[in-house]
């Protein structure tokens, strides 16, 4: 029963029931699959797509995918990426991408250069305010990316480290270590990027203004469709304990949280609810009463 609930929620959302200040931006190019993981349901992108504050966007092995966001911001997704679009509210984090593994580029579009925009948060690395376009690949255990357009100012996560990149030069990030800089571009890098990040391609949300273009339903996700999701940093974790609770009642979710539990620890109250009863009042007091008995009889 709940989680029909959830299901119709979501589609009431996808329907058009979803107010604007939910809107944080619009699917305006797909080329191939990708997939909206939204609340406790997971829906199929297309092109017209709103998406909503907390969204998360997952390519296909051959997809690539354009976002343009609010504030001005748009945002590239190359194959097999996985990104958040908009953090948790109580975090300050509603202007945020969270990007977790794949390829991105992400351009302000703003003519002023220096304004507000999304920032980019991923394990490894943050950028703030964008000055331009940047372009990176993430790995679980790499970050490279690369200054195409303006300087930029990013922070090695999780120290905060301050480290100036400017245009045309590259930055790699191994994780546990301190990033370098280099002033030319990996061969590797440009073999491997989606070709589509090498243009500069229209905006086009102009064109779905005014209308509605709903996500189609997609099969169940499953706890290792989202197990690197469940393990991020614990801002982002924290929410999917709410966003998901009810899929801890199937026996194939359930099994997925109870083995990686050491991974999201702040399931353990949903999964064992009988470790955080309180303590039986009557049973402490008898208990002292016995005690105090005892003595007096001594």
């Amino acid at each position: 029963m709940l989680r029909g609930l959830a299901l119709l929620g979501a589609m009431w959302f996808v329907a058009g029931g979803a107010v604007a200040a939910d809107v944080v931006g619009t699917v305006t190019i797909l080329d191939g699959d990708a997939l909206i993981v939204r609340g406790a349901a997971r829906l199929r992108a297309a092109e017209g797509v709103r998406l909503l504050q907390g969204d998360i966007v997952e390519t296909g092995d051959q997809t690539f995918s354009q976002i343009e966001l609010v504030e001005h911001t748009v945002l590239e997704m190359g194959p097999r990426s996985k990104a958040m679009i908009g953090g948790p509210l109580r975090y300050k984090l509603e202007h945020t991408v969270y990007a977790l593994t794949g390829w991105f580029k992400l351009t302000n579009a703003r003519s002023e250069g220096n304004v507000r925009a999304f920032e980019l948060r991923s394990p490894l690395i943050e950028i703030g305010l964008l000055p331009g376009v940047v372009t990176m690949q993430l790995k679980p255990a790499e970050a490279v990316l690369f200054a195409e357009r303006g300087d930029l100012k990013l922070l090695e996560r999780p120290a905060g480290t301050p480290v100036g990149v400017r245009q045309g030069q590259t930055y790699r990030r191994p994780a546990g270590v301190r990033g370098t800089i280099t002033p030319a571009t990996p061969p590797a890098f440009v073999a491997e990027m989606p070709r589509a990040f090498r243009d500069s391609l229209p905006q086009r949300a102009e064109r779905f203004r005014g209308r509605e273009v709903a996500a189609r339903a997609a099969p169940d996700f499953s706890y290792a469709d989202v197990a690197l999701w469940l393990g991020t940093e614990s801002p982002f974790r924290r929410q999917f304990v709410e966003r998901w609770r009810v899929r801890a009642r199937e026996a194939e979710f359930r099994r997925g949280l109870v083995a990686g539990l050491r991974s999201h620890p702040e399931w353990d109250p949903v999964l064992f609810p009988e470790k955080y009863l309180p303590k039986p009042v009557a049973s402490a007091a008898s208990g002292a009463f016995r005690a105090a008995t005892t003595t007096a009889k001594r």
